[in-house]
């Protein structure tokens, strides 16, 4: 066995620590700030814990993504977090509709950090110190400065493999400002639907409670998986396309995520992708629904 294949083994049952990849931050502050920025997210501001970040969604009028974002308290702060794909949207989102709010929002430096995760089905021992946020679907705590980490680093390939497995979606992937939250699974972990207004709110309720959306994220094996091959049925017909996908150590297969349109997995059987450089034509097949 490899040492990637044993260290991901490892990962899936014990699990592991990371780099988190710089990103973007800035501080809301200003007597206004809770109330404002609780009106601008998919999240109810009130459950945010001291301790623990907050998965919430920026949303366009029509529900689409502007931004996901992590939230946490520094003192009567707020810091809000996305990956560095977002650019200036997040601040020019989050300033636009500021009017006569006691609100101001200062760009800072990105603070870096350790991401501790724990294994499938696991949670982290008790005294792991940090901020409890999970960032490949299982229990995990952002860890600062001199917190101590109690493992080695688990290798970049290794973490990619289980974002994908575990079908947590990333920026300019996955996610960009065409997509509506369900389409991802972001329903599941990133939206309250028993809280007050927010921009896209109406459209987010209507997609939860008399429509639905149109296609969903899954979770794709195979040879020949790469972003941007096209997804194609046994007849020939272009219907989805893999957004991120890597290579399972020591085997020509690859495991990858994308988007198919609602109800294909029912019939999931005669599913070819294209790769986009070889234009090579290969079966693979699902191996999960991410969002429904």
């Amino acid at each position: 066995m490899s040492d990637l294949a044993e260290q991901l083994s490892h990962a899936r049952q014990q699990g592991g620590a990371f780099l988190v990849p710089e990103g973007i931050r800035l501080r809301l502050s200003g007597a206004d700030a809770f109330r404002y920025l609780n009106g601008q997210i998919t999240r109810d501001l009130k459950r945010l814990r001291d301790g623990e970040a907050l998965h919430a969604c920026l949303l366009t009028a029509k529900g689409k993504l502007c931004a996901v974002v992590e939230i946490t308290r520094d003192g009567s702060d707020l810091i809000v977090e996305a990956e560095a794909g977002v650019g200036e949207a997040l601040r020019e989102r989050l300033e636009r509709y500021l009017v006569a709010d006691d609100v101001e929002i200062v760009s800072e430096p990105w603070r870096p950090r350790w991401h501790v995760f724990a294994g499938d089905d696991q949670d982290l021992p008790a005294g792991v110190g940090g901020i409890s946020i999970a960032r490949l679907g299982v229990p995990g705590r952002d860890l600062f400065g001199s917190e101590a980490v109690s493992t080695g680093p688990t290798d970049p390939f290794v973490v990619e493999m289980l974002r994908i497995e575990r079908g947590v979606s990333a920026w300019d992937r996955e996610l960009n400002s065409e997509t509506l939250p369900p389409e991802a699974g972001l329903d599941r972990t990133h939206i309250d639907y028993d809280r007050g207004c927010y921009p896209g709110q109406e459209v987010i309720s209507r997609l939860k409670s008399i429509g639905r959306v149109n296609r969903l994220l899954h979770g794709f094996r195979g040879e020949s998986l790469a972003a941007g091959a096209v997804i194609q049925s046994d007849e020939g017909k272009e219907i989805g396309v893999i957004t991120s996908a890597v290579a399972l150590p020591g085997s020509r297969e690859s495991v990858g995520l994308g988007y198919l349109p609602r109800g294909t997995a029912k019939v999931a059987e005669g599913l070819f992708v294209r790769h986009p450089l070889t234009g090579e034509k290969t079966p693979i097949s699902i191996t999960g629904t991410f969002a429904t």
